[in-house]
């Protein structure tokens, strides 16, 4: 799996991204990013996907724009907080997520951004449904696009999402929020933008509508949704969630989906995603460990 050492955080961000690439492009290509990228996210965006029988593409913060077909190496990068999380360099170096984001393009080849996507797709209209996370690894790639071009683009998101787009692109936002979670499309934070992109898709048709309409739409079907009240849960140390991930590690096969929906709505443990990720990936090594002995 790459992964970036201390050694290789060291320098300016430029360089840093320049020894990620060389090691990503060293790296075997073991399978398809819609197979490797775990979890409902990308579930929900592959059925969204067949829906409107267009084209998935995924933001990674290792490997740039790339196509859900696209045979990718085993990584470890990401801009959220956790394991292999980039927030700890661009905070000691002063940069933004949208920092990394333009200096990794730069040493893609071919480099793909989104303006480039859009632009060579000139008559597609752009779903992109992505958390606060990533819309700010790609905000100046968002804020390159020409006017014409953001008429073509409808972004699903969270409030924080909305809140970290410049003025201009928030308008572009459909207004999608927690009263989703009282219909068939309930799920977790994390995967909400893309829960709401299939809901968007399939109960609205939003893809085939004008934007004016499609807000107008999305507006009338929070309204008939109802927010639900959540039950209050408790914090636990790692060492507990562990516990508890051991225990139930069998009957849930592994699956960190199924894992945490467990540790949120049956045992009412409050437990962050980037923080449980860290937890089942020690577990998994754990347990993969004591499997060889």
């Amino acid at each position: 799996m790459v992964s970036l050492s201390e050694a290789q955080r060291q320098g300016t961000l430029e360089c840093v991204a320049r020894r990620w690439v060389k090691a990503v492009k060293k790296a075997p290509r073991i399978d398809e990013a819609q197979n490797l990228y775990g979890g409902r996210s990308i579930s929900e965006a592959k059925n969204a996907k067949k829906v409107v029988s267009g084209e998935l593409y995924v933001v990674s913060a290792g490997l740039g724009l790339i196509h859900a077909s696209e045979k990718i190496p085993a990584y470890n990068l990401t801009v959220s907080e956790g394991t292999g999380s980039l927030a700890p360099l661009l905070r000691n170096l002063g940069k933004r997520p949208s920092d990394w984001w333009s200096a990794l393009i730069n040493e893609l080849s071919p480099p793909l951004s989104l303006r480039s996507l859009i632009e060579a797709n000139k008559k597609a209209r752009v779903l992109l449904a992505l958390p606060s996370g990533y819309l700010e690894l790609i905000a100046q790639d968002l804020n390159d696009l020409t006017s014409a071009q953001t008429e073509r683009l409808r972004i699903i998101t969270s409030r924080p999402g909305e809140a970290v787009l410049s003025q201009r692109l928030r308008r572009l936002v459909l207004p999608y929020d927690e009263r989703l979670e009282g219909s068939t499309y309930a799920g977790t934070r994390t995967d909400f933008p893309q829960r709401a992109l299939r809901h968007f898709v399939t109960e609205l048709g939003g893809h085939n509508l004008d934007h004016v309409t499609a807000v107008s739409k999305v507006r009338d079907a929070m309204e008939a949704f109802q927010k639900p009240v959540r039950p209050a849960r408790v914090r636990k140390s790692d060492d507990e969630i562990l516990a508890l991930l051991q225990a139930k590690w069998d009957k849930h096969g592994g699956s960190s989906t199924r894992l945490l929906r467990y540790l949120r709505d049956d045992e009412l443990v409050a437990c962050e995603q980037s923080r449980f990720r860290g937890l089942w990936l020690q577990m998994q090594k754990e347990l993969s460990t004591r499997g060889e002995e």
